[in-house]
């Protein structure tokens, strides 16, 4: 369990530069803030992957006091299931219009998370700051799987846990994605 101090300041530190700034001199950021936001994704999961969340909670180990970060969280898949187990959770992704789901979601059920406008691969969070961090079917769509691996690594504490929920390149899911991509 985290023992750090609370202090009611925010967790993390601010963003060196606006979404907006980041948008303009990442053009791969933009198509994918543009992919995210299109359509419903947060209907979607509920229809489609309604339990992985709480899955990975589960295999984590999450218990309540823990500070964990949930990466690519779009509308809070883990987030969600975190936050209902007690755990102090922030929710980091690179879509505004995600969050904004994930925020009415935790809101109508009562439940605290902070949402975080982030990128995967460049998280303004400071070093070894979440006991557990977590992604459900989220971080394996970050276009640089280095740099978004070495951030997972770098704000998770040592001895912390780093748990992922990703589709493997074959079955339904892989094929799908191989089908639908230019």
């Amino acid at each position: 369990m985290n023992t750090r101090p609370r202090t009611g300041r925010p967790h993390h530190r601010a963003a060196a530069m606006t979404a907006a700034a980041a948008d303009r001199a990442d053009p791969v950021r933009t198509k994918l803030r543009a992919t995210w936001s299109a359509g419903d994704y947060a209907e979607v999961a509920r229809q489609v992957i309604p339990d992985l969340g709480a899955a990975l909670v589960r295999a984590a180990g999450v218990l309540p006091g823990n500070r964990v970060l949930d990466v690519a969280a779009g509308a809070g898949n883990a987030a969600l299931p975190a936050a209902s187990q007690g755990a102090d959770v922030v929710a980091a992704d690179i879509t505004p219009e995600l969050l904004d789901a994930g925020r009415a979601e935790a809101d109508r059920r009562g439940l605290s998370v902070e949402w975080v406008e982030a990128d995967a691969a460049a998280m303004p969070f400071a070093d070894g700051e979440f006991d557990v961090v977590l992604s459900c079917v989220g971080v394996m769509f970050a276009p640089d799987q280095q740099a978004a691996a070495a951030e997972l690594l770098r704000v998770c504490r040592p001895g912390g846990t780093v748990a992922l929920l990703s589709w493997t390149p074959t079955g339904f899911i892989g094929d799908l994605l191989r089908a639908v991509r230019p």
